[in-house]
């Protein structure tokens, strides 16, 4: 009698489980026109001569990108949720193909880091345990994309077609309100446009803790990491940690939005110190088109000396590298650079938003890299000015489930560029995207 009770009353728990429990499928379509004038991914000027002066493809492509994610999220309860994801990126029209995104090619540490296409690739992809061990806690173990405050530290970098980041990992999560903490470790994916990641050799494993805690309307966020590379038969290896804070706030009024990052470490034999900040300012109307001005000053540490024992450039941890960040053009990476930026944004109707901004573009230390690309100064040379660019994006949000964006850039090169002989024109880029979501719910 006393097993039947029990029975019975396993089997109302779980029917009282599964009426609670819930099922959806949703997914993405997006698609974008990419222009290039001048440029391509992997090399600069109208010629496509790349930093070791071979010819790289087309300076004029324009390119048709897809990508599609689709899967299904399982909770049986309000404690556990289950994800499973795929996404299939393509490309059509690219004078690039996939060797040229090779990273140590003809090497035991050769990996593929494909820009443009990435075939039925796993995304997100995780089990997830609300209220572990205590109510506060929540555990994640999977592939993850990691994203936090504006996505320069920890960012998936949405923004390129075969996405920036994507952990397969473990991860906690402490958050009390608003305020939160987070940690975890894990190894990041290679992109290689035929191979199905999680079984290849990953590229790089790390640490990341990123906190969150509001006081009236300053935000604090503090944030540390640690990176090292997994490909290092040949390649030297680096073992990274950083350490540093963002500070903001951007509710109404004047505002502000101040990073600071340290870091130090060693690569080979070498030691690293080397450090990047961010320092914005401006004033947010209240009205209903929501005029924005904001001016900032972004920089990351060069080294003076490539040839001592101790490296100076700073390298981003694990943010994005791509998209709204360092101009629209994409040729700015968070490594040896200053940027003067200016922006202003407005809403001139409700589902539409619009902006313009200019970017003053510099080497932070003549005698390091152009890091996007790998130009460097002639000798005798010491040059530092890239560029100048200038943006417009114009997003309109069509539908519920409809975005569509425009974005017009172009840049006036700079005495770096035309000095070194690396190019004689200026540069512009033109996307064209919209992004369709569906879902059951």
């Amino acid at each position: 009698m006393r097993t039947f009770t029990l029975i019975f009353f396993l089997f109302i728990s779980t029917l009282d489980a599964l009426e609670n429990s819930s099922l959806s499928f949703d997914g993405q379509y997006r698609g974008r026109f990419d222009i290039y004038n001048g440029v391509n991914k992997a090399a600069y000027g109208d010629d496509s001569i790349d930093a070791k002066g071979n010819s790289r493809g087309k300076s004029n492509d324009t390119i048709y990108l897809q990508q599609i994610i689709a899967g299904f999220t399982y909770k049986p309860n309000t404690d556990w949720k289950i994800k499973a994801y795929m996404y299939d990126s393509r490309s059509w029209g690219s004078s690039l193909d996939a060797d040229d995104f090779i990273k140590n090619g003809g090497t035991p540490d050769e990996y593929g880091m494909s820009f443009y296409d990435d075939h039925f690739e796993l995304f997100e992809t995780y089990i997830q345990k609300h209220n572990f061990l205590s109510k506060n806690l929540t555990f994640t173990v999977g592939r993850q994309q990691l994203g936090y405050g504006d996505s320069r530290i920890f960012g998936p970098g949405k923004w390129g077609n075969t996405i920036g980041w994507l952990w397969d990992g473990t991860h906690i999560s402490y958050k009390k309100d608003n305020n939160f903490i987070d940690l975890w470790y894990g190894q990041t994916r290679i992109k290689d446009s035929d191979d199905f990641s999680i079984l290849e050799q990953h590229r790089y494993q790390g640490v990341g803790l990123y906190s969150h805690y509001e006081f009236s309307s300053m935000k604090i966020e503090p944030f540390g990491a640690w990176k090292n590379n997994l490909h290092t038969e040949v390649s030297d290896e680096f073992n990274y940690y950083y350490g540093g804070a963002r500070v903001y706030d951007l509710t109404k009024g004047f505002i502000y939005d101040i990073t600071g990052v340290k870091q130090i470490g060693s690569y080979s034999t070498k030691d690293v110190d080397a450090y990047a900040y961010v320092l914005k300012g401006g004033y947010k109307s209240i009205n209903k088109y929501e005029p924005t001005f904001t001016l900032a000053y972004i920089y990351a540490s060069g080294d003076n000396d490539l040839d001592d024992n101790k490296v100076k450039t700073f390298t981003t941890p694990f943010g994005s590298t791509d998209g709204s960040h360092y101009g629209r053009m994409d040729v700015m990476a968070w490594a040896n650079m200053s940027d003067l930026e200016a922006k202003i944004s407005i809403k001139p109707m409700k589902n539409m938003n619009l902006q313009f901004e200019y970017h003053h573009f510099n080497l932070a230390d003549a005698a390091d890299k152009w890091y996007i690309f790998g130009y460097k100064n002639k000798v005798g040379n010491s040059f530092t000015h890239i560029g100048d660019e200038y943006d417009v994006t114009i997003k309109y949000k069509a539908t519920k489930d409809l975005n569509l964006l425009a974005i017009g850039a172009y840049m006036k090169s700079g005495d770096f560029i035309t000095a070194n002989d690396i190019a004689q024109n200026d540069t512009s880029k033109v996307f064209l995207q919209f992004l369709y979501k569906f879902s059951t719910n």
